[in-house]
């Protein structure tokens, strides 16, 4: 632990996320001092909540989260069956009929119970679907509020931070990969970057930026 890791982990701390200080604490640990097996996911699942929940934690903003779909669907389906819809996906009596040539109405009558539930969870799903770049957008603002006027110069490098928490995202879950499948380097140099952004965040954006481009160099050649 470094000193520039331990004043992460404490300004984590003084901005009620010390949750998160422990996962990033943890995955330095496992990436620089103990060889655990799994680690790779473990550390990419670290990374992962940090990036999912800081912008809440920072902001004091929460988003609506995840939605309890299987909830929601068993009282549609109990209010589906009770006015008699099938499950089997044969159309109702009065709907299209059954021989191709008869005509009948395209439409099909729902009581307004039903519809009332499927479109609140249509609407529900819609609104929980937060961008992730209006996320990352969110965080960048909330460390610094002068950022507000910097979105459009900001924009490619909150895209990059997307990217660098991306690929650690894609090994979060198991995937039948092992350890040894993913490059150490590679692992060590994604990893840093990732610290070098949120180093960025604590200390003012612009300060940084010059070792933020040299990493960057590093990583892409």
């Amino acid at each position: 632990m470094t000193r520039d890791r331990v004043d992460l982990c404490a300004w984590m701390r003084r901005n009620k996320a010390a949750s998160l200080a422990e996962l990033y604490e943890g995955a330095v640990r496992l990436l620089f001092e103990t060889r655990l097996p799994g680690r790779v996911r473990l550390i990419s699942h670290a990374v992962r909540e940090i990036r999912n929940r800081l912008p809440d934690v920072i902001s004091g903003t929460r988003t609506t989260g995840r939605l309890d779909y299987k909830s929601r669907l068993d009282r549609i389906n109990k209010k589906w069956q009770r006015s008699g819809l099938r499950l089997d996906g044969s159309f109702p009596e009065g709907g299209f009929g059954a021989d191709p040539g008869e005509s009948r109405s395209p439409n099909i009558e729902v009581a307004r119970d039903v519809f009332a539930e499927i479109a609140a969870l249509v609407k529900d799903h819609q609104e929980t679907r937060t961008k992730p770049l209006d996320t990352a957008i969110r965080l960048f603002e909330a460390c610094a509020p002068e950022n507000q006027r910097l979105r459009d110069t900001l924009r490619p490098i909150i895209i990059q931070w997307l990217q660098v928490t991306g690929w650690f995202m894609s090994k979060a879950h198991d995937s039948g990969h092992v350890d040894g499948d993913v490059d150490e380097t590679e692992l060590i140099a994604q990893f840093e970057l990732f610290e070098t952004y949120l180093n960025a965040l604590v200390r003012g954006f612009f300060t940084t930026l010059d070792e933020l481009d040299a990493i960057l160099e590093d990583t892409n050649s």
